[in-house]
Formats: structure tokens, C-alpha cells, sequence
């Protein structure tokens, strides 16, 4: 009865990742009664050692609030974020494959209502109207393009890697080369270009270790592919191009000048930090000292042109530097920062090795493969975003991660 009851939950929290984060957050709290059940049934709990950082890093930002303002103290949401990772695996549940696919048909199916109503005018009755707005598109379910670039990226790498490596039947396969391919295509048109990058040098890799064949020619595909949508999307070439460009284009100098400022704070404060979620009060006053030189001046004079007030450019700088490497040693020092970077690249490292401990074209191998390519993924992104430290991302790459524990062959 448990495991038929862990199974629904496991399904359930899956498929709601691209639909809602209440339903997921739901499903959280009751895989951890679950948990909570198991620990109660005196089973023995598993931990990975490569997990350990993470809980000392939490505890590091709780000591912290002993040096800085007591609003500081904002873990419990953050820490909610990664408690798949620790509780999945102590669960008892079969049928992860299924989980797995389920999880990525509901994304790609809500990839393809998103372009079916942004491109050719289709209107659900249960779902929010999404326009394209300023020729960005942003799909159904996130109101941002960078946590719907990171979201469908996972899924891409998720479908590629299971399309590659999985040993499937022929109807398997055709599903997830379709997940892959229309992930692939969502990641594009919404213009979130760290996915770019991202997904630029993850798919070659993905290809390259499929066989240099598959390298050649998938590389060719994608090059090709993006190329043709440069010609018939409008901006898109424009998006790719600016990525590039870093004396015209307002985000890069924006940027450039929240990371220069964030060395600056490391420099000043470099084994404590400013405390977690001070970076924005701390990021005023250099913006208040600097506004009036270059890139800062430029910036504002651009945007007023356009008719943004001052304020409206400084929110955004104000949410993070747009750098997670950054911003953890801006808040939390570089010991937390040490410890930020034990706990993802350790579960990379560990992802690849438990995938070389298991049989090729296994589930377990598959998951592991798919677990450790998408970190690298998330972890490119996390020079130009905040991307590991969002409910958006964590919750399914946590998930993932937990399940790449538990899989066994079906």
C-alpha cells in the first residue's frame, strides 16, 4: 500500500513541475511524511556523503545571522527546495521509469501548447493566455524566461540522454527524440541565452559521448536547425548576436558591472560575506557611488529613453549578480562558497561514476548519465544566472537527483 501511495505521489510531483509549484510543493510535503513514516518504521536511512555540504552550508548561513541583520535568517523555503534529494531515496517505490517519463511527456506537452498558442493563436479555457511579448516567447508556465530557458533545458538533456543511451524499444525511442527535439526549441525561442551557452556545449558533449559520429552530425543538426529559426523568427538572430556583444547591450554591461561590484564586497568582507540575502541593500550603495560613471550612466540614459524610471533598472540588479558563484561568496563568503561547490560538483562526479558502475543502457546508468550532464548544464548557466538557488530549477533537478538513487531495472 506505501509504495502504491509513494509511486502516486512520486507521479504526481513529477508531472506538476511544469504545470504548478503549489502541486509540487504539495507533493513535497507529503513525500516528507513519507519519510517521516520510514524513519518511524526504524528503516535505515540512506545519505549520500556528497550531500553533507549543503546541510553545513545551511547551518554556516544560520551562524551568520549571530554578524548580520536578522533578516538575513530566510533558509526554510531555500532548504525545503533540495529535501527531495534527501528524502527520495529512503522511499519505496517502483516503476521510476515511468515516473521519469511522465515527467518529461507533461513538459513537452505543455512545451507544445505553449508554441501552439503563442504561434498559431490556440486558447485553453483552463490555462493563461501567454502572447508573444516583444517577440519573446515564454511558454505556459513560468511568467520568466530565464526559469523557463533552465526548466526546458533539463528536459532536453533529460530526453536527449534517455534517447541516446537508454536501451528502448522503437516507440520509446521516437518519444523521447521528440521530447528532446521540441525542448530543444522551447529553450531557443524563449531567448534565454545563458540556455544557450548552456545547452551549446552540453548537447556536443552529449553527442560526443554517444560516439564521434553522432557528435558530427547531431552538432550539424543543431547548427543547422538554429540557423533556418534565426531566418524565420524575428530577434532571435538579434538574441544570439548580443550575446556577444558587451558595449551596446544594457544586460551585459549590467552585468559586468554586478560582478565587478561583487569583487569588490568579496574583497571587503572575504570569509563571512554580507550574510545571506543582504546582496540587495548591500548593492545600493556602490549603485548610489557609481551611477553617475560609466557603464552605470549609459545604462540609465539608454533605458530613460525608453521611458524606465531609475528605480525600475535598479530592481532587477537588486535580485542577485546574476552570477551563483558570486553570490553565494558575496552572502555567504568563500567557506560557503566552498561548500556551495562541494555539494554540486560533488553529485556531478558521483552521477558519472555511479553511471560507470552500471550496466550501459540500464536505467540506473541512463538517469545517472542524465543527472550528471544536467549539472554541468545548470552549473555553465550559473555564470550568468542565479540558477541553482530558485524553487524553479531545485525542485526538479532535486527530484531527479534523488530518483537517480533509487532507480533500479524494471
Amino acid at each position: 500500500m506505501i509504495e502504491k501511495i509513494t509511486f502516486l505521489v512520486l507521479f504526481i510531483y513529477g508531472i506538476s513541475t511544469p504545470v504548478s509549484i503549489s502541486a509540487t510543493n504539495l507533493s513535497l510535503g507529503i513525500i516528507s511524511l513519507l519519510f517521516v513514516y520510514a524513519v518511524a518504521k526504524k528503516r535505515k536511512i540512506f545519505y549520500a556523503p556528497e550531500g553533507i555540504p549543503i546541510i553545513f552550508l545551511f547551518f554556516w548561513r544560520a551562524i551568520s545571522t549571530f554578524f548580520y541583520p536578522i533578516h538575513s535568517f530566510k533558509l526554510g523555503g531555500k532548504f525545503w527546495d533540495h529535501l527531495p534529494y534527501f528524502f527520495i531515496p529512503n522511499l519505496s517505490v517502483k516503476k521510476t521509469k515511468t515516473i521519469i517519463y511522465a515527467t518529461l511527456f507533461t513538459a513537452t506537452l505543455i512545451s507544445f501548447m505553449g508554441i501552439l498558442q503563442a504561434f498559431f493563436g490556440f486558447n485553453y479555457p483552463f490555462l493563461p493566455i501567454q502572447p508573444l511579448l516583444n517577440g519573446e516567447f515564454i511558454g505556459l508556465n513560468f511568467g520568466f524566461r530565464m526559469h523557463s530557458g533552465g526548466y526546458y533545458s533539463i528536459i532536453a538533456v533529460f530526453s536527449l540522454v534517455f534517447f541516446c543511451f537508454l536501451k528502448a524499444n522503437w516507440k520509446e525511442k521516437i518519444f523521447l527524440f521528440f521530447c528532446s527535439l521540441l525542448n530543444i526549441l522551447v529553450v531557443i525561442l524563449a531567448q534565454a541565452r545563458t540556455y544557450y551557452v548552456a545547452l551549446g556545449i552540453i548537447i556536443p558533449l552529449v553527442f560526443l559521448k554517444k560516439g564521434i559520429r553522432w557528435f558530427i552530425s547531431g552538432s550539424f543538426l543543431i547548427i543547422f536547425a538554429v540557423l533556418v529559426l534565426s531566418k524565420f523568427y524575428l530577434g532571435l538572430e538579434k538574441r544570439f548576436v548580443s550575446i556577444l556583444d558587451t558595449k551596446k547591450t544594457v544586460s551585459n554591461l549590467e552585468r559586468f558591472w554586478m560582478w565587478r561590484t561583487s569583487l569588490k564586497i568579496i574583497k571587503k568582507y572575504p570569509f563571512t560575506g554580507i550574510g545571506f540575502e543582504n546582496w540587495q541593500e548591500e548593492v545600493v550603495k556602490y549603485w548610489e557611488k557609481e551611477k553617475g560613471e560609466y557603464p552605470l550612466a549609459w545604462t540609465i540614459a539608454q533605458l530613460e529613453k525608453e521611458g524606465i524610471e531609475e528605480k525600475y533598472i535598479l530592481r532587477p540588479l537588486q535580485s542577485h549578480p546574476h552570477n551563483s558563484y558570486l553570490n553565494v561568496a558575496v552572502e555567504d563568503g568563500l567557506i560557503g562558497l566552498t561548500l556551495f561547490l562541494l555539494f554540486w560538483v560533488g553529485n556531478l562526479v558521483q552521477a558519472f561514476r555511479r553511471a560507470k558502475k552500471s550496466p550501459k543502457g540500464s536505467l540506473r546508468y541512463t538517469l545517472n548519465l542524465g543527472v550528471g550532464f544536467s549539472l554541468i548544464m545548470l552549473l555553465i548557466g550559473s555564470f550568468f544566472e542565479y540558477n541553482l538557488s530558485t524553487a524553479r530549477l531545485l525542485l526538479p533537478i532535486t527530484f531527479l537527483m534523488g530518483l537517480s538513487y533509487l532507480a533500479v531495472e524494471e
